[in-house]
């Protein structure tokens, strides 16, 4: 109770205050904003917060998380162009809805279901987590190592088409963390006489590169097509609760859906949306309304990928595994101010673990404000030109990590991850596999040493532990899955070029 009581005064301060509504109206105005998403704004401000106390970090970072996600839905319903790709579900009915005059509704359904959403996933969030903390404790270093390859495994065979393009994309993360002194012999490896190589690759600028940017490289073209005129929204506190009321079984099932995919490593909103949408359209009355206009498709997607941020959340407290691109950044954060993810955290930081659930729930609940008064300026700000973003985002990116370690070789690890990322999305490869190899590899290595290294331990501790022998064997399956999945589909689009080839 008092550490309850603790938190409570922490996010009452002034300060605190100041840093979530700040963080939430941020990352509405990041996920408006097309082509910017919230790991974007997450990377870019990590630097920043190293100046901050370990609470006020996480309260903005969490508002600027939790604010991106529904921002989003802004330019997918005006102008039919997702400000976040976790949104492109949403497009699919919530332009068509502003096209037929109901704008201002398709908005009121997104920002409700978002909201909702949210909070759902919070619930599970607290009691997950506290649940899955104890049990945590079981592991030791077989146990995380197994987890660790799980971990791996399921975001190599779910971030891509190509089974083989996702395993040489993590593998080639675990090879740059390989780079830098050996942590067991004081010996240095890969450094090729370099002396900066020495530190190795540190996770927090290579990961800010792979994604901040890169995205602003990916941004640097010709602008999309003419886009839709903005539509005058005025959107209210009851008209929010009667599409609540309408939508109330649509919103649960989805923010279920959204948060178990959450927990996964790796899957994300876009898996979370896709299959939210084709589960209300096959429980649906009216199916044949889905992509034309639905308000039960905008509220499937919208909670769905809202309800992901508590869900990625659950496994990167308790287990120092991060959901997705976002948690990937949150973990940085969490190292750079200290912080241990895992059962250690709900023993030694139990008022930080208050702060997070607790600005969670406040942060959906001031969406909720923030989105009914000032829905028409979030709408505007989808009309910046790129050509004031990209310099923006390259000057933030670049320069942050290098400022808050004082050193220029930070400054060129983002730059070089930038253009890794870069070419890696160009061809195909999943970025976030990459990433994942990067912040798991320490991890993967160090507990594997500790285990070889327990009294009479052999390579068959891995199977002889009853947790190691299921989440291989549960690795095994997805993998199994995913490479007869890749080679299904491949046959149906073999098969169906044939008829076309001997047509002509």
């Amino acid at each position: 109770m008092e550490f309850f009581v603790e938190a409570v005064g922490i996010l009452l301060s002034p300060i605190s205050v100041i840093f979530l509504i700040s963080g939430v109206a941020a990352g509405i105005l990041v996920g408006a904003i097309p082509g910017l998403t919230s790991t974007i704004a997450i990377g870019l401000l990590i630097p920043f917060t190293f100046g901050l106390t370990k609470y006020d970090a996480f309260i903005l970072l969490l508002g600027i998380y939790c604010g991106s996600m529904y921002g989003g839905a802004i330019p997918a319903v005006m102008m039919n162009l997702p400000g976040t790709p976790t949104a492109a579900v949403t497009a699919i009915d919530g332009y068509r809805m502003m096209r037929k005059g109901e704008g201002a509704r398709a908005l009121s359904i997104s920002l409700i279901a978002s909201v909702a959403g949210g909070l759902i996933s919070c619930v599970f969030l607290i009691f997950l987590s506290l649940q899955l903390a104890p049990v945590a404790t079981a592991f030791a270093a077989p146990e995380y190592f197994a987890l660790c390859v799980f971990a791996l495994v399921v975001v190599l065979s779910m971030t891509s088409s190509s089974v083989l393009k996702g395993f040489l994309a993590t593998c080639a993360g675990l090879l740059v963390t390989a780079i830098g002194i050996d942590p067991v012999t004081p010996f240095p490896r890969y450094t090729f006489g370099v002396q900066e190589l020495m530190i190795g690759v540190p996770e927090v600028p290579a990961t800010i590169g792979l994604f901040c940017v890169a995205e602003a490289f990916r941004l640097i073209g010709p602008q999309d097509g003419a886009l839709s005129p903005l539509q005058r929204l005025r959107l209210t506190y009851s008209g929010a609760m009667r599409d609540l009321v309408a939508l109330w079984r649509t919103i649960i099932r989805s923010s279920v859906i959204g948060t178990g995919v959450g927990i996964l490593p790796g899957t994300g909103a876009m898996v979370a949306s896709l299959i939210a949408y084709g589960e209300e359209k096959r429980v649906s009355k009216k199916p044949e309304t889905f992509g034309q206009g639905s308000p039960e498709g905008v509220a499937a997607s919208e909670a769905a990928n809202n309800a992901v941020t508590g869900g990625c959340l659950i496994p990167m407290m308790t287990l120092g595994i991060p959901g997705d691109t976002n948690t990937l950044m949150l973990l940085g954060a969490m190292l750079v101010h200290g912080l241990i993810p895992g059962p250690a955290l709900f023993r030694e930081e139990v008022t930080l673990v208050h702060v997070i659930f607790m600005t969670m729930i406040l942060a959906n609940l001031v969406i909720l404000v923030l989105g009914v008064q000032c829905a028409s300026l979030f709408a505007r700000v989808t009309e910046i030109d790129k050509r004031y973003l990209v310099p923006a985002i390259l000057v933030l990116s670049i320069t942050g990590p290098a400022i808050s370690e004082g050193h220029i070789y930070y400054f060129w690890i983002t730059i070089v991850f930038g253009f890794i990322g870069y070419i890696m999305d160009r061809q195909g490869y999943p970025v976030i596999a990459f990433a994942m190899g990067i912040v798991l590899g320490p991890i993967l290595e160090r507990n594997l040493r500790a285990a070889l290294m327990l009294p009479e331990s052999t390579s068959e501790i891995f199977l002889m532990r009853p947790i190691c022998a299921g989440l291989f064997a549960v690795a095994a399956a997805v993998l199994i899955y995913s490479i007869k999945k890749e080679i299904q589909t491949r046959r149906k689009t073999s098969d169906a070029t044939v008829p076309d080839a001997n047509l002509s």
